[in-house]
């Protein structure tokens, strides 16, 4: 009777070193593919390096907010708020 209570933890037992060699093998796989994509960014960078061409800067563009009220903020804060406070008009 005692062997039929071992069967489980003799099958859970065989399935640990299953479970840690999917995990092996799902770390290696992220390795390789972080190794692919620091070479990729490290040809990407050389091109950049090594071209050199003409100027592609970025171009900032500044301009002026408007500081003109279209009178919309004001109406609606009254409208808000006059149950609260008496009318000034």
């Amino acid at each position: 009777m005692g062997g039929l209570l071992a069967i489980p933890l003799l099958i859970g037992g065989t399935l640990v070193p299953l479970a840690l060699g999917a995990l092996a093998l799902l770390a290696g796989k992220a390795l390789i593919v972080s190794k692919l994509a620091l070479v990729l960014a490290s040809i990407i960078g050389l091109k950049k390096l090594v071209s050199g061409g003409g100027d592609h800067g970025h171009e900032v563009v500044q301009v002026a907010g408007g500081h003109g009220s279209s009178g919309w903020a004001r109406s609606s804060h009254d409208l808000a708020y006059a149950a609260y406070k008496p009318s000034s008009t």
